[in-house]
């Protein structure tokens, strides 16, 4: 059984279309597993609560009508950001809620792309079309 990965993914974070640069890759879980072994060799879990993350880069952290941000460090300070990305080939959403920005952001002057920040989300939900 084949399936659609990948495609056009439109970035929306508060209210505002970007232009987001290579994959963008989601960590919807808010809980991560880790495994040990008892000395009598039976098998425990350990449950840690994390953060929900999108890691993503940006075209020069400008609109898709092309209006650069300007960079203030107010961005970094910013609460509650809505985040949403829509994936145009499988019509999924993927909703982050009570988002900021974490990271170190780094401009490359040469390309234009902006790395280094993440977003981290106490909420996510994904709709199907």
């Amino acid at each position: 059984m084949s399936h659609t990965a990948g495609g056009r993914v439109s970035t929306v974070i508060n209210g505002v279309p970007y232009s987001a640069r290579g994959e963008i890759t989601l960590s919807p879980s808010n809980i991560s597993n880790e495994s040990g072994v008892n000395q009598d060799g039976t098998v425990y879990r350990i449950v840690k609560p994390k953060a929900r993350k999108a890691e993503l880069t940006f075209d020069r952290f400008v609109t898709v009508d092309d209006r650069p941000l300007i960079w203030d460090e107010r961005v970094m300070n910013l609460m509650n950001i809505p985040v949403t990305f829509v994936e145009d080939d499988t019509g999924l959403t993927h909703i982050l809620s009570g988002s900021f920005f974490e990271g170190e952001p780094q401009g490359n002057l040469a390309t234009g792309e902006v790395s280094g920040l993440s977003i981290a989300a106490s909420g996510y939900k994904t709709l199907n079309g």
